[in-house]
């Protein structure tokens, strides 16, 4: 490996650390907040607070309508960088708030297990946590953009904190206590993140160029309709099988998602940090990518092995209910879909920077539609809860196929496409 591309590797590889380690702390504290929480609530309020947070992060799929990717390529170049970032945050701003009202009317209307006399606050706390979810990324783009991923560690540790400094205040309030636990702390970090967005990004950038407004749109939009199609199915599922089957199985299939999330949060900061990496430097080295999956490779497959073996404690143990450990299967399937979805985070990464609007947009309406029918089907069928999450195997690995070979990857290691 030449001196520049052992350098490049030492870049990611330091900046993917605190991104990592951000992301290893936050969940840890995420670990304490659902094992507190669970221990705090009975199912059906957990349950339906974990539908009301998937919805909400549905919202802001929706909201961003990929302004966050386009700013992590553009960011750099242009000549006002504060500038586009206060014109992307009003833009989420606004449709997040919008979105989140929307959503919230939606779950209200068609499930009759809401207290009327709470309806005006989860409408209100459900819309701040879209808004407040949407700038959260927004941020997490300018300052990943920057390369300043130590000052995402450290909003990941105070957001952690606050969610469970927050949620013994709240306890007695039910849902709306608990879902306030989860957003009040995040608007908090992010007001912090716009200040420290700020102080990285100059107001002007004497080498930078009047943004490409064509170009920042459709990247953007490209990724909003490859992610919204990519996320739906996880968030969607809790909400449909809360008015389908309960609000209890909820409770333990949100669990297991979010157990296995812990350990796709790896391959995803990685990803970002290659998008970032790559996007200052306008190229992705076949080098580097090669390097960089081996590292994945070695790292989350024990991890998701370990996970297999011990899903029947994690989910008794973090669910306070010795009666999940029964539901093991979930937790099993949704840590095996995170190794097709290594692959795919990889090649979004690579999309983006060779700005192949097209390819992104097949990532996610492939992987991402692939796993919502066979979710739906399996629903229609009535397989067991446990068995739902294989929809997430299956489509991830269809998603894998596909995109890998519009990408031109071989078993020795990546080549750029053409075009």
């Amino acid at each position: 490996m030449s001196p520049e591309k052992a350098s490049d590797a030492a870049v990611v590889r330091r900046q993917g650390f605190w991104l990592f380690l951000g992301t290893v702390v936050n969940s840890g504290l995420g670990f304490v907040f659902w094992f507190i929480a669970y221990g705090l609530f009975d199912d059906a309020t957990t349950g339906t607070a974990a539908a009301l947070i998937s919805l909400s992060s549905l919202g802001t799929s929706i909201a961003t309508l990929g302004l966050d990717n386009g700013l992590v390529r553009y960011i750099s170049k242009v000549d006002r960088p504060r500038r586009l970032l206060a014109q992307t945050a009003a833009v989420n701003g606004a449709v997040g708030g919008l979105v989140g009202l929307v959503l919230m009317a939606v779950i209200f209307t068609a499930s009759q297990q809401f207290n009327p006399a709470a309806l005006p606050y989860l409408f209100l706390v459900g819309a701040t946590l879209t808004v407040s979810d949407t700038w959260f990324q927004l941020t997490d783009s300018a300052l990943n953009a920057a390369g300043r991923t130590e000052i995402l560690a450290a909003r990941s540790v105070a957001f952690g904190a606050g969610k469970i400094l927050l949620l013994y205040a709240v306890a007695s309030l039910g849902v709306l206590g608990l879902l306030s636990a989860y957003t009040l702390p995040m608007l908090a970090v992010v007001l912090l993140g716009f200040l420290f967005s700020v102080y990285v990004w100059p107001s002007r950038n004497p080498a930078g160029t009047p943004h490409p407004i064509r170009e920042f749109a459709s990247l953007s939009l490209g990724n909003y309709f490859s992610g919204m199609i990519w996320f739906l199915p996880q968030r969607v599922a809790p909400a449909l099988i809360l008015l389908f089957i309960g609000a209890a199985d909820v409770s333990y299939f949100f669990l297991a998602l979010m157990l296995a999330e812990v350990v796709n949060y790896i391959p995803e900061s990685v990803s970002k940090v290659v998008f970032a990496h790559g996007s200052r430097r306008d190229e992705l080295s076949p080098t580097l990518m090669r390097t960089v999956r081996l590292w994945l490779i070695v790292i989350v497959v024990p991890l998701v092995l370990v996970g297999v073996a011990l899903s029947a404690f994690g989910l008794a143990f973090v669910g306070h209910r010795p009666e999940y450990a029964a539901h093991a299967l979930a937790l099993q399937l949704f840590l095996l879909a995170v190794i097709p979805r290594m692959g795919l985070q990889m090649l979004k990464a690579q999309f983006n920077v060779e700005r192949r609007i097209r390819a992104l947009l097949l990532l996610g309406v492939v992987t991402g539609v692939s796993t919502l029918v066979l979710f739906v089907g399996e629903l229609a069928l009535r397989v067991p809860v446990d068995a739902l999450p294989s929809a997430w195997v299956a489509g991830s690995t269809i998603g894998l196929v596909v995109c890998a070979r519009v990408a031109g990857w071989r078993f020795a290691g990546p080549r750029r496409a053409p075009g």
